[in-house]
């Protein structure tokens, strides 16, 4: 991952597969020199992500892993519930509520670097394991038309048919008893209550129930620092557990690519000990894609996000903040200024997060579409069955969900968030930055930030189950086809010891 030259979206990512090598032994046999062609194993051709040259970027990966563990998770839980039990003592006081608006913001504007870090790595991680499966493909391409030629069109028919007598292809491993213990499959399943659409609804029959309360309220600043509290928690918490949640799935995405490039692997060398073919893997680049000028300036601004450029940011501010402490007399107004500087920030990195992400899994499909076209290449003379997974037909609620995450991570959303965040500004400006101007540019912003921080959890689920399809779809092609090339080199000792039986009958 390059940084502070250009962005992880405009470098090009290239990867060459580790070519697999087969040893040869020269034997004689029946008076001539018969070659016996042996698979050397002893590389590791498993999936392996690579970590940053930079010592900063390890630091900061090895923060975000951290920071979506279980013991952090548990932490932030706990302390919620400390909060909210101590409120029962402290929360008639301004400066409590006020604190926690602060808390809060300050933890979801970290949050926002750590799942945009996250996003980035999960971008590089897959489109640098999909170039090094296109990289080996290419030889798995050659190879194949070499035994083709070996085999002739009743060969290829006949190792067809004995596919036909093949056992069911066993399942992708999804690493769901090696990566997950009991803690990560909770997660994994309370991401499917949190992403569903219900969810997102009853969250705002919530806001809908506390706006029928505010003529009651009087319209107070109370009266809106009970939802800030509210959403302020609710922010928190979806925040960390949407971190645990990326970790877990990035486990078990990485278990089931070092499945696939194993499998790889083992048909790499089966192939070339068929063919005989020692050409080394070719090296494949992805370009960067081609976006428009406004997606460039948000690509930009994601990477600024995702190092520690924001976070210093936030220092400077922090330390500004408590320098001019003594100027407002640490009164309400000034412990809400570091909450509404980090609520407004965050709102709109909401908004450059869901797009961010739904880019991510476009770019990631085109790679998967890419694999796909050039596996159906492989296929093409075998007449063997081309195996996919069944996906069963979307629900109600998940073509509402998906209807949801396209407008919401449209680029004009970016635009309205953008225009929402500093209409914020100018509302607060307007009203002198007083208590009630602050909690303007808090309370809206942490509703709509809450909001899409659940509807990136649901965009995240279906993501997470197409490339999980997908995944599963790579490996079984590649199952089918190393039993292929199993079928196909019997066929072709079969043809040789016939030839052998008649060049031995011709010369008698």
């Amino acid at each position: 991952m390059k940084f502070f030259l250009s962005p992880v979206f405009r470098c090009a990512i290239e990867g060459t597969a580790e070519t697999q090598h087969c040893a040869s032994e020269v034997k004689p046999k029946s008076g001539s020199d018969h070659v016996i062609t042996t698979i050397d194993e002893t590389d590791d051709a498993g999936y392996k992500a690579k970590s940053s040259p930079r010592l900063l970027d390890r630091w900061l990966d090895a923060a975000v892993r951290f920071a979506g563990s279980a013991p952090v998770f548990l932490f932030i839980v706990a302390g919620l519930l400390t909060w909210a039990l101590l409120g029962i003592r402290f929360g008639q006081s301004d400066v409590w509520v006020a604190a926690i608006s602060d808390v809060q913001a300050i933890m979801c504007y970290i949050f926002d670097s750590l799942l945009m870090r996250q996003l980035l790595r999960e971008y590089s991680e897959q489109q640098e394991a999909m170039v090094q499966i296109q990289s080996r493909c290419t030889s798995h391409r050659r190879m194949l038309e070499a035994i083709k030629e070996k085999l002739g069109p009743e060969g290829i028919a006949r190792a067809a048919e004995l596919c036909k007598d093949d056992p069911p292809l066993p399942p992708l491993d999804q690493g769901l008893d090696r990566a997950a213990g009991p803690f990560a499959r909770l997660v994994i399943w309370s991401a499917k209550a949190f992403g569903h659409v219900t969810t997102v609804g009853l969250y705002w029959v919530g806001i809908f129930v506390w706006l029928g309360f505010g003529p009651h309220c009087g319209w107070s600043s109370r009266w809106q620092l009970y939802i800030n509290d509210a959403t302020s928690a609710l922010m928190i918490l979806v925040f960390a557990f949407l971190a645990c949640l990326r970790e877990c799935f990035a486990d078990q995405t990485n278990i089931c690519l070092d499945s696939i490039f194993k499998l790889d692997a083992k048909l790499e060398r089966e192939l070339r000990r068929v063919s005989r073919d020692e050409l080394p893997n070719l090296t494949v680049t992805i370009a960067p894609p081609k976006e428009s000028y406004l997606q460039m300036v948000i690509f930009y601004y994601a990477d600024i996000i995702g190092t520690l450029v924001g976070i210093i940011i936030l220092v400077l501010v922090v330390i500004a903040w408590v320098v001019v402490g003594p100027v407002f007399h640490f009164n309400n107004t000034w412990w809400l200024l570091i909450g509404t500087y980090a609520g407004l920030v965050g709102l709109f990195d909401s908004f450059v997060l869901r797009n961010i992400q739904s880019k991510v899994n476009e770019y990631v499909t085109e790679q998967v579409v890419c694999l796909e076209k050039q596996d159906m290449m492989l296929y093409s003379g075998l007449s063997v069955p081309i195996p996919r997974v069944q996906l069963r037909p979307p629900s109600l609620s998940q073509r509402v969900s998906h209807y949801i995450n396209t407008i919401s991570s449209h680029l004009l959303m970016v635009v309205a968030g953008l225009v929402l965040t500093l209409g914020c500004i100018v509302a607060s400006s307007a009203m002198k930055w007083s208590l009630t101007g602050q909690l303007i540019s808090n309370v809206p912003p942490s509703i709509i930030e809450t909001f899409f921080m659940l509807i990136l959890i649901t965009g995240h689920n279906y993501a997470e189950k197409k490339l999980s399809a997908d995944l599963t779809d790579i490996y079984h092609r590649r199952q089918r086809l190393l039993a292929f090339v199993g079928h196909a080199e019997g066929v072709v000792e079969c043809e040789e010891e016939v030839d052998s039986v008649k060049g031995v009958a011709d010369s008698e």
